[in-house]
């Protein structure tokens, strides 16, 4: 066994959280492969229908909540290895990593929208912030703002360990009072800060153990506000409060779930947990239990 792994499989213990850790129960709903490779992010609408990126195959897969499954190709045009997706007004929105761009996708495969995005950013995510749109960018380190019309508004961030800086930010998450959670992945940590990048709050520590962070990979919050983090190196899915405290670890029949490659993440109206893994090409849904 992998002896950086060992700590999250102590039942109880938490290693600088105290001695008593709130295991979180989840319970397998549903699997689902359809074909993938290498799948990266996903997201969902109001009706429970659920959007994988599945850009290595040059789609993104539907997961209907009927329980059939489509899929949409792209009409006269290629996301190739794009790694961010987001359901907006009922368009899907593609953060096209290789080609600094973000797609505008609609649900019969065309694409009504080309943002080229400037200062040679390689967008990693993009997600709705009111009227505006924010997109991590691990070219420049940096978290770029687009107004309404998907113009740049102001960019801010640079390379390096201060708060303010990343060492490629990924995922990200918007909080309630407009905060913004991005997961600054290989300073193995996450922060929230304001749109303008003040007011830096650290949600998730850098470690291996409960209640720290090691790649952050997916991030979203339930309706009870929580802040569900998935870690990429430890296949873990751990609970945070807005204000930064460890509210506990996925749990499934006793033993800390340690997922494979978990990307992408979202949280449905009933409760459910979804996760892209990456290294198993499926996503697979958990039931949270409370």
């Amino acid at each position: 066994m992998n002896k950086y792994l060992i700590p999250l499989l102590i039942s109880g213990i938490s290693l600088g959280q105290g001695p008593i850790v709130l295991e979180i129960n989840f319970s397998l709903v549903q699997e689902y492969e359809a074909g993938f490779t290498f799948p990266t992010d996903l997201c969902g609408n109001e009706q429970g229908d659920v959007f994988v990126l599945d850009a290595m195959n040059d789609r993104v897969v539907v997961l209907k909540a009927n329980g059939g499954t489509s899929e949409i190709k792209p009409q006269r045009d290629s996301f190739y290895k794009a790694v961010g997706i987001a359901y907006i007004k009922g368009d899907l929105w593609i953060a096209d990593t290789p080609r600094s761009r973000l797609l505008k996708l609609q649900l019969d495969g065309r694409i009504s929208e080309v943002i080229k995005l400037d200062h040679g950013i390689e967008p990693v995510d993009v997600i709705a912030a009111g009227a505006y749109k924010v997109v991590s960018d691990r070219m420049n380190h940096s978290i770029t703002v687009l107004d309404e019309n998907a113009k740049e508004k102001y960019h801010w961030g640079s390379r390096g360990e201060g708060f303010g800086q990343f060492i490629n930010p990924g995922f990200m998450a918007m909080a309630p009072e407009n905060r913004l959670i991005i997961g600054d992945i290989l300073n193995r940590r996450v922060v929230s800060y304001s749109q303008s990048g003040r007011y830096p709050q650290v949600i998730a520590k850098p470690g291996v153990e409960r209640g720290q962070i090691f790649r952050p990979k997916g991030i979203d919050l339930d309706a009870q506000g929580r802040i569900w983090i998935a870690d990429g190196y430890t296949g873990a899915i751990q609970a945070f409060s807005v204000s930064g405290k460890f509210i506990g670890i996925a749990t499934t029949k006793g033993k800390s779930i340690a997922l494979k490659g978990p990307m992408g993440i979202w949280v449905d109206k009933q409760n459910r947990l979804w996760v892209v893994e990456a290294f198993a090409s499926k996503v697979s849904v958990w039931q949270i239990s409370k």
